[in-house]
């Protein structure tokens, strides 16, 4: 049987007045809103990454919040002595990661 204890309360931020997604005036408060809800389902080692890319993709320059999938990226491989730490692991956009390993754009 579940408890209510086990799970952690999740507060949604209300939206302002009567904002509508379809009104294009709005569009910047939308994507913030969207980017929010992206950082805050990322786990923490993940953000950690992210925020020292300033939440950019090193290979193709757009923003890793754009509901992508994400994959972490060896700067160095780890069959060449590359380690787990933050300063060797990259976020990248799942379509750039193959990119990278395909050959047909240089490792970062």
């Amino acid at each position: 049987m579940l408890k209510f204890a086990w799970f952690k309360i999740e507060r949604h931020i209300l939206v302002k007045g009567k904002s509508s997604p379809d009104d294009p005036n709005l569009k910047d408060y939308w994507r913030k809103r969207s980017e929010m809800k992206v950082k805050s389902e990322l786990i923490k080692s993940r953000q950690k990454i992210a925020q020292k890319q300033k939440y950019v993709c090193p290979v193709c320059g757009e923003s890793l919040l754009n509901d992508q999938e994400l994959h972490l990226h060896h700067q160095k491989p780890k069959r060449q002595s590359g380690g787990n730490n933050y300063g060797n692991l990259q976020l990248v956009h799942l379509f750039c990661h193959q990119q990278i390993h395909s050959g047909t754009v240089s490792s970062l």
